[in-house]
């Protein structure tokens, strides 16, 4: 029951991270923009978050300047975080299907449970 939600965060940063690589701060805008204001990326989760995936292998960072003298950090999905995400990917909508039939009695289809 614990594994239902703590990788939500983590398959958010790394979806993001499929549409190409992104500084911290459009990470959190893509993510909130997406979901239409709905889920909110806050600096406390997000910045952890992407150091913890990136010793994990599954990002990759480089300094870039964006600004005259200003650099940010600029994360890149990597090959193991590309397989980690479509796992995730999988084990999200298994959890999300069996939520829903127990909650609204709905019958779960896409991995053939009836």
């Amino acid at each position: 029951m614990d594994a239902l939600m703590p990788s939500l965060p983590t398959l958010l940063v790394l979806r993001a991270l499929e549409s190409g690589p992104m500084h911290g701060y459009k990470i959190a805008r893509w993510i909130e923009q997406k979901s239409t204001d709905t889920l909110i990326m806050k600096e406390g989760t997000l910045y952890p978050l992407l150091h913890q995936l990136e010793r994990k292998g599954y990002l990759k960072s480089d300094w870039q300047a964006v600004e005259s003298e200003r650099k940010v950090k600029v994360y890149t999905l990597t090959e193991k975080g590309s397989g980690h995400l479509e796992n995730e990917r999988q084990e999200w909508s298994l959890r999300t299907e069996v939520v829903q039939r127990v909650l609204f009695g709905k019958e779960a289809t896409s991995y053939g449970v009836v």
